[in-house]
């Protein structure tokens, strides 16, 4: 088992990859902490056997008594809102927070996840790899402060700490998920739908599929001061949104506008970490189009 023994230290536990990430590395042979940020959270670190660390990223006495015999960290918290303020507190100086402590703290590994908004949004036909230019400065709030993020972990690297930086685009799970479970409820709510084209391109990856994603960064001598776009594979929204609306007999209004048609290359982490996916796509939108099946039933019962 490729983290047997070793502590590894997990933010972000309560998001869409969270718990998948914490069950992966006890799959490995880790014990795990993980970071909440109310006594509310206490519950779900005991359902999933973690050591619950109450705080938040920038209290650097807490981080600092958390790192103490910590291992590997695998940072998957992050604020997608729009308040600057908040974001800027959580994605730039929580990040920095935590890789001050971490250096001082003697941490083997840092796994950072980003996003593949870094790049922030091109138009036409365009294919995105990990050399790509980023898009610092952006107007939306979460994509400048994630571009700052990562400038600090590569900071980090120069000083020492082995980091790996993963950028996932939209993490799709069958629960917890803004696109599984929220997605459905998201278009059923609705009379029409009126803001996805057919022929937008998503980069999609499912959550459990990130989770492996992490324990190969985390574990792998290749992957030390890398960065890896996390996609399994870049989808129509033919293939993906537009199913779930067909399930839910609801009725589509192409938006006026190009589509987006963005590519995010994938090779990179298959070729030097041997990455495959383990939840396949077209098996995860046939459980979500069974599940819009089943919301559509359920609510003409009513």
């Amino acid at each position: 088992m490729r983290l047997r023994n070793k502590v590894v230290f997990v933010t972000g536990v309560s998001g869409t990859a969270g718990d998948k990430i914490v069950t992966r590395c006890f799959g490995e042979g880790a014990r795990v902490k993980g970071l909440i940020r109310n006594k509310e959270q206490v519950l779900l670190c005991n359902n999933l056997g973690i050591v619950p660390i109450i705080g938040d990223l920038t209290d650097r006495e807490v981080i600092k008594e958390a790192l103490a015999d910590v291992d590997v960290i695998i940072h998957a918290a992050a604020y997608l809102g729009g308040d600057r303020a908040t974001a800027e507190k959580s994605n730039i100086q929580g990040v920095q927070s935590l890789v001050d402590e971490s250096i001082s703290a003697g941490v083997k590994r840092l796994v950072h996840i980003s996003t593949v908004s870094v790049y922030g949004h091109l138009e036409g036909e365009v294919e995105l790899n990990e050399a790509s230019e980023l898009a610092y400065g952006h107007s939306e709030v979460y994509t400048s402060t994630k571009c700052e993020s990562e400038r600090i972990v590569r900071a980090a690297m120069v000083r020492g700490l082995d980091c790996v930086i993963l950028r996932p685009g939209i993490i799709c799970a069958e629960n917890n998920s803004h696109w599984g479970d929220r997605l459905i409820a998201k278009l059923a709510a609705a009379d029409n739908i009126d803001w996805i084209h057919p022929d937008d391109l998503t980069p999609w990856v499912h959550a459990d599929n990130l989770a492996e994603m992490c324990v190969l960064a985390a574990t792998h001598a290749a992957a030390v001061n890398q960065t890896y776009n996390a996609v399994d594979g870049n989808y129509t929204e033919s293939e993906f949104s537009i199913r779930i609306v067909h399930a839910l007999n609801k009725t589509l209004i192409i938006p006026d506008g190009s589509p987006i048609r963005m590519v995010y290359n994938y090779n990179k982490i298959r070729n030097e970490l041997g990455y495959r996916p383990i939840k396949k796509f077209e098996e995860t939108v046939a459980q979500l189009e069974e599940q819009a099946q089943s919301w559509l039933l359920a609510l003409k019962e009513q």
